[in-house]
């Protein structure tokens, strides 16, 4: 592939990825955000490369970005019959480039139909027969005009589809230039169909839903899978050309149930789709791991469609028998928002969250959503510490840092809005990681979370004896471990509101600090001259001073004039 091909690749992949990572922001992963966010700054720069490259008809000379040989505004006034004609006879020879052929003029496709899509879907049939690159250009015109609250002929579209689809050329036409456009059409047509159905206020006609059904068998049938390891799955299988059709499947399914409420009432989806999907549970019929992996995720929408299907079928939407496919689809579960009582005791009482504390998940997020289902499950009461057999005893005495990890990650982000049930169960599960850490106390990686744990000096309402004798042990690590600043942040802040209750132990608590990282507590200044100042008002000046010397011999002298002022 050459640079100009390259680059297409890239600024296409860009943009997928931005565009499927946008589905998963709702689970408040910022892993995921944090990708969404790199991926969307990418394609904002593409998006600027392209217009700068596009704002003569020929590139420059060595520019990068695909020809366009036509403007927008002259291929719009062609007729449909002319445009069609124009898209079947054109190659890039007639203007002496042979990089990226067609690209340019179906951008220009694309950007025509966005603009008007009824003027498109009033005649369809003069483009059954274009290439499939510029029939995925058409069906791209048409999302993004849906997609800016433009109507059209949804009637025409789904039939224009559903041809293209019953045609065997379509299937089996090969492709020179390393892109498979019948992927493309696929692809969009089934973002398509997921975009008329996600939205009951911006839907399709209900009675084109059988259509949009004979649609979607036939891509379920037909696409190929394209997702062969673990690595990566939410991001990959909201890419692939699979995943994207099971998801458009089951927003489908959500719309035709929302549709036709009165007259379905256990079972609300079609039973077409049903059967289809029964059919799939079996692996041996469906390989793809994009399939395991949109059961696992959409769970919940599978169980308003059918509860009675997820009870039955349990255990072959998780098929412990066979890891890849249980991992991709147990993996797609924990990362939804959502930890519902019901899911949650059902898969518990079918031994799937015990093999999940025992299963190496390559992803991080899918731990913490492990330990967020497990530490809810506690908080709700359907676990008790005290309880060997229980999920909440057997995941903080796994002895896995990762997951310890996650259970000091999962009370710290609820800080700031933390409920009673969650406050109570703070200094209980504090004992009982320490107990577990403190055995390791050597290990760099035990180190970490025993460390981390300081920050939840802030989740509780006194510092007692015990508490105490538990930062004692994990202040001395503070500095040796990576990525510290939001702990201590956390820390001097959570000290400072302890201080005008237990100021002494707070006293006690400073001179514990290690000498090493006081140069990195000016970022805290404020809160520490607040502390200290507090420690004075209430009589503790001997410890005040000591503190104030600890910074001085540092070097930090910001409570200089706090010392001063209470020298006599």
């Amino acid at each position: 592939m050459d640079r100009s091909n390259a680059a297409l690749t890239s600024r296409v992949t860009v943009a997928r990825r931005r565009k499927w990572l946008s589905l998963l922001l709702e689970t408040g992963s910022e892993k995921v955000a944090s990708a969404y966010q790199k991926y969307d700054q990418l394609h904002k720069a593409n998006v600027e490369a392209v217009n700068k490259g596009n704002a003569a008809t020929m590139p420059k000379s060595g520019a990068i970005g695909p020809v366009k040989p036509i403007t927008t505004e002259k291929l719009s006034a062609m007729s449909n019959i002319e445009i069609a004609a124009y898209l079947k006879g054109y190659t890039e020879e007639d203007i002496g480039m042979h990089v990226l052929e067609g690209r340019g003029l179906a951008n220009t496709l694309t950007e025509c139909v966005a603009a008007n899509p009824q003027r498109f879907t009033d005649n369809l049939l003069p483009f059954q027969d274009v290439g499939n690159l510029y029939q995925s250009s058409l069906l791209q015109g048409c999302l993004d005009a849906w997609r800016n609250k433009k109507d059209f002929n949804w009637a025409a579209l789904l039939e224009f589809i559903h041809q293209i689809l019953l045609s065997k050329q379509f299937w089996t036409e090969q492709y020179n230039d390393g892109f498979n456009y019948r992927n493309w059409v696929v692809s969009t047509a089934a973002d398509l169909i997921s975009e008329g159905t996600k939205d009951d206020t911006h839907a399709f006609d209900a009675q084109l839903l059988p259509l949009a059904e004979e649609i979607l068998l036939i891509l379920v049938d037909k696409t190929q899978q394209s997702v062969s390891t673990l690595d990566n799955l939410p991001t990959d299988v909201l890419n692939s050309d699979r995943g994207r059709v099971f998801s458009a499947i089951v927003n489908y399914a959500l719309r035709f149930a929302r549709t036709n409420e009165s007259e379905y009432k256990d079972c609300r989806w079609s039973y077409a789709i049903r059967a289809d999907f029964t059919k799939r549970l079996d692996r041996s019929v469906e390989p793809s791991l994009e399939f395991s992996w949109t059961l696992g995720f959409h769970l919940p929408y599978l169980w308003y469609l059918d509860n009675e299907w997820i009870r039955l079928n349990i255990n072959r939407i998780f098929p412990q028998r066979d890891e890849d496919h249980w991992q991709a689809a147990f993996s797609g579960y924990l990362l939804h928002p959502s930890v519902r009582e019901e899911f949650y005791l059902l898969l518990k009482a079918h031994g799937h969250y015990r093999k999940a504390l025992n299963t190496h998940f390559a992803d991080a997020e899918v731990l913490n959503g492990l330990v967020r289902h497990i530490c809810t499950g506690w908080i709700e009461n359907s676990e008790t510490l005290d309880d060997k057999t229980s999920l909440i005893y057997q995941l903080i005495h796994s002895g896995n840092p990762n997951l310890l990890a996650g259970v000091v990650y999962f009370f710290s982000r609820r800080a700031d809005n933390s409920s009673e049930k969650m406050k109570v169960k703070v200094i209980p599960a504090w004992r009982a990681l320490f107990e577990i850490l403190s055995q390791h106390s050597n290990e760099a990686a035990y180190q970490n979370v025993l460390v981390s744990l300081l920050g939840w000096l802030g989740l509780i309402d006194k510092i007692d004896a015990e508490v105490l004798s538990w930062v004692k042990a994990a202040i001395g690590d503070l500095g040796k471990v990576p990525n510290y600043g939001l702990t201590l942040s956390r820390f001097i802040k959570a000290l400072r509101k302890h201080a005008p209750r237990t100021p002494e132990m707070v006293g006690e608590i400073y001179l514990k600090i290690p000498q090493r990282i006081v140069w990195d507590l000016q970022v805290e200044k404020d809160d520490i001259i607040a502390t200290v100042r507090i420690l004075y008002n209430n009589g503790y000046k001997d410890i005040a001073d000591v503190i104030c010397d600890q910074f001085g011999e540092a070097g930090v002298n910001f409570l200089r004039p706090i010392y001063s002022e209470h020298q006599t």
